[in-house]
């Protein structure tokens, strides 16, 4: 059986098999991890295979596994199987809690897997109009999961997240509508006309006009699901009120995932005469996007909605990167990428912790963490100490690759002003820290006791995840990452 084809199949099978298990949350907590370790083994085989013989290709072209499309399967599998095995907790608490029901947790299983089918066939599409539709599938299943609470909230944001979201992705179907028929009109050939590994090997002969207004569509589009200013609204109530494994699921890889389809475009962009005008938008949107919600930080004070914020700051980072350009600065926000979705996983898991704890995403009543939550405090802080950048963390080497980039490539109001953004969020973030772990409790101590050991195993998952990345260079991913840049700035 092809590869390609078999996962993209197990979590359509895992997904049915949820769905017509018995309503026992053992039996569905039991196969909701089983499946998630069997499809992050078939996509860890999946990698594998592209180190090893390159470029996989299936169903004549219209899917391949490039080394890109491996980087972000990586998040999908580890990062994944992380906020699976978590989410089986989680529920278990809400519903000893009366939150939510049996039902509702067995439909956030189901849809978590159909999510991880989307996610994977936007990274394994060749057909850049494939890749939108499950772009946009994405969306219709995490919805679900965003408005899983049956209140008034709960279904107001996921309304917002879905109409937001689609309105965006029509731009990027405009862009797919507008490359085919440019690319059509030069190459004369429909079935290559959309597929992403000819596009960038005939980008020269591409319109250049027309190829901006594609760039453009494709920025508001896949902007928009990924989070950049301005269209970025939809994501801070959409993770406030989705539970927490939905929230890391959301911001560690679904942006991502959205972020992958406007790579893709950049690539095109790169490899044509545009590669300047790309990269002046992109410094643009990533700048402006890092100010925007630096801005929102220093006054937020629910925690759900602070890593919301976060989110949305890191994508601007990953845009400001690629504004920066050159080799270095590709590999920046490729790298940026993982690095991010193992922190904001981590980052939202311990919100779980810390409701269960207080009984509320308000920072202001919260306090003591350390004493009541020993290694919940220490997880949360090093979440923290990533997603400000501090060294020996994730987050750190490709802010670093940022910075060097910007510099050797002259463009020093550019570090200026990256360097305020930062110093911005890094206040912002220790401040908002140090209240909730060493505060004086105002609120309400629901739970007074550390998670058990079991409970924060994808917790600790992550956190050595987000360390070892910071310390460690793994010459499989690394491989990866640098044939990625080959693939987007070209040879």
């Amino acid at each position: 059986m092809d590869i390609l084809f078999l996962i993209l199949l197990l979590p359509l099978v895992c997904s049915l098999i949820l769905f017509i298990s018995p309503l026992n949350l053992r039996v569905l907590s039991a196969l909701h991890i089983l499946c998630s370790a069997v499809v992050s083994l078939a996509l860890l085989y999946a990698i594998s295979r592209v180190l090893s013989v390159g470029t996989i290709y299936a169903f004549n072209d219209m899917l391949f596994l490039d080394s890109l499309g491996a980087v972000f399967l990586v998040l999908i599998s580890l990062t994944g199987f992380c906020v699976n095995l978590y989410s089986t907790s989680y529920f278990k608490w809400h519903l000893n809690s009366s939150n939510l029901s049996l039902k509702q947790t067995k439909i956030n299983f189901v849809l978590s897997h159909i999510t991880t089918f989307a996610m994977t066939l936007s990274c394994i599409s060749n057909n850049m109009a494939i890749m939108w539709a499950a772009l946009e599938a994405t969306t219709l299943a995490t919805v679900f999961m965003v408005a899983l609470k049956d209140n008034k909230r709960s279904l107001e944001s996921g309304y917002k997240y879905i109409v937001i979201c689609s309105v965006g992705l029509a731009f990027a179907m405009f862009a797919t509508i507008l490359l085919y028929s440019s690319s059509l009109n030069t190459l004369h050939d429909e079935k290559s006309a959309i597929l992403f590994s000819n596009l960038i090997l005939q980008a020269t002969n591409l319109n250049p006009d027309v190829l901006k207004l594609i760039f453009i569509f494709a920025l508001i589009g896949f902007g928009t699901k990924a989070g950049l200013v301005p269209t970025h609204t939809w994501l801070p109530d959409a993770h406030a009120q989705g539970p927490a494994p939905t929230s890391a699921m959301l911001s560690g890889i679904v942006i991502k995932c959205a972020m992958l389809g406007l790579l893709r475009y950049y690539a095109i962009a790169s490899n044509a005469t545009i590669g300047d005008f790309s990269e002046q938008v992109m410094l643009i949107s990533g700048t402006l996007t890092l100010f925007v919600s630096a801005f929102f930080l220093i006054r937020q004070h629910d925690i759900k909605r602070m890593f919301a914020y976060h989110s949305v700051a890191h994508m601007g980072v990953i845009a400001f990167a690629l504004g920066v350009g050159g080799k270095i600065g590709i590999f920046a926000a490729v790298f940026h990428c993982t690095a991010h979705s193992f922190t904001k996983a981590l980052a939202f898991l311990t919100t779980g912790n810390t409701a269960r704890i207080y009984g509320t995403n308000d920072m202001d009543k919260m306090g003591n963490m350390v004493r009541l939550a020993p290694l919940t405090t220490v997880l949360f802080g090093v979440s923290i100490c990533s997603l400000v950048g501090v060294p020996g963390f994730a987050i750190f080497v490709s802010e670093f690759l940022t910075f060097k980039a910007a510099v050797l490539s002259g463009q020093f109001t550019a570090v200026v002003l990256f360097a305020v953004a930062l110093t911005i969020i890094f206040i912002a973030d220790f401040s908002h820290f140090f209240m909730a772990s060493f505060g004086e409790v105002k609120g309400e101590i629901k739970f007074k006791k550390e998670m058990s050991l079991w409970e924060n195993i994808p917790l600790i998952l992550l956190a050595f995840l987000v360390i070892s990345f910071g310390v460690w260079q793994f010459e499989s991913f690394w491989t990866l990452v640098q044939n990625s840049v080959m693939i987007i700035k070209g040879n």
